[in-house]
């Protein structure tokens, strides 16, 4: 990818092409995804675009980088951190429940392509994810059952996970053919976790 653009006008045409791409993505497919429809739709040129992004691959990259960074300025970094000053081991639980599966929905297309599209950064996001839940564990010790609080909070995690992945590629409306909402998801999925972990 090429470098970063510095003037200030040239950050917004790259953000605008960005932009486009993201929406290109969320209301079809990677492959409509082409200098082609990012130009048009962000009002760019194609000079601009090749100067920003040197080809299509770069662009992904620049999409990816977006994407992390969306991850990382939403409410989950903060709801992990506040989720393990609730006052039990289930509020907390839901907090960071609820931060992460309503972030998941809101951005379920775009978060659709990049997980089908893993890399390097998936794995630390999930590495992330269990030591948010370790200390999560170690603040609630006295209601946790297991006595291996890292295998217990892999093991949670993973449920965290699958209730993720669930609200991307699956509306909640449609759960197993049951008009089901969000809230019920994560009210659920929140005492699921709760019973794993004061159930040895």
């Amino acid at each position: 990818m090429v470098a970063p653009p510095k003037q200030a006008r040239s950050i917004a045409t790259e953000q605008k092409m960005l932009a486009a791409a993201e929406e290109l993505l969320q209301n079809g497919d990677p492959q409509h995804v082409t200098v082609e429809n990012v130009v048009r739709l962000s009002g760019s040129t194609v000079g601009s675009f090749y100067a920003r992004f040197g080809n299509i691959e770069g662009l992904f990259e620049a999409l990816h980088k977006r994407y992390l960074d969306s991850i990382f300025e939403s409410k989950i970094i903060d709801a992990m951190s506040q989720s393990i000053e609730q006052p039990d081991l289930k509020s907390g639980l839901r907090y960071g429940y609820k931060a992460i599966l309503e972030f998941g929905y809101e951005k379920r297309k775009l978060l659709a392509y990049f997980i089908t599209h893993p890399s390097d950064d998936a794995l630390m996001i999930r590495r992330v994810a269990v030591d948010s839940m370790l200390n999560n564990l170690k603040a609630h010790r006295s209601e946790v059952a297991h006595k291996d609080l890292k295998r217990a909070s892999e093991n949670a995690t993973r449920l965290v996970y699958t209730a993720f992945i669930g609200v991307i590629f699956l509306d909640p409306s449609d759960f197993v053919g049951r008009k089901t909402s969000l809230s019920s998801l994560i009210d659920t999925y929140t005492q699921m976790t709760y019973l794993y972990l004061t159930n040895e």
